[in-house]
């Protein structure tokens, strides 16, 4: 999961997005299906280790983006975890909200370290993309399950 994770966050990084320094959000997906099918644990180990590791790999290691994309990502696997826990939303409505609160924070820290609101002027357009991302994650996040569920049932592993 870590390397698949860190792989398409390096990809995603080669896509061009609407907003300076933005991303996808893709490598999220395994976030995702960590915190809605295995747990907080295992949600924030993933967030944490493809965040520092795509990061080596792309030469973005401790940068701006780097501790926007870091802290964006371990909030949003916290809140996701959370709200897993109680069978209200959906993977898409998890997703959602995850997606809500990567940017926040993304934002929260880049106005921090630039020392200026002035970032927040793209927050409605990276919210408009970013839920495009939100349910394009969900579903690579059930059809991962699926097929992790699939194999596992092909080699008689028991949950």
């Amino acid at each position: 999961m870590i390397a698949l994770s860190s792989v398409v966050y390096v990809i995603e990084g080669l896509i061009p997005f609407p907003v300076p320094g933005g991303k996808w959000g893709f490598s999220n997906f395994l976030v995702l299906y960590m915190s809605a099918f295995s747990g907080l644990s295992d949600a924030v180990l993933l967030a944490v280790s493809k965040s520092l590791l795509g990061s080596i790999l792309s030469g973005t290691i401790f940068t701006p983006g780097f501790f926007m994309g870091f802290f964006g990502s371990v909030a949003s696997a916290i809140v996701q975890s959370f709200l897993s826990r109680f069978n209200f939303l959906s993977v898409f409505g998890i997703s959602f909200l995850g997606m809500v609160t990567n940017n926040l924070v993304q934002f929260a820290i880049g106005s921090f370290l630039i020392g200026s609101k002035a970032i927040f002027i793209f927050l409605p357009l990276v919210m408009m993309l970013g839920t495009f991302s939100a349910f394009a994650n969900a579903f690579l996040a059930l059809k991962t399950h699926s097929i992790v569920r699939d194999f596992e049932l092909n080699q008689g592993v028991e949950k």
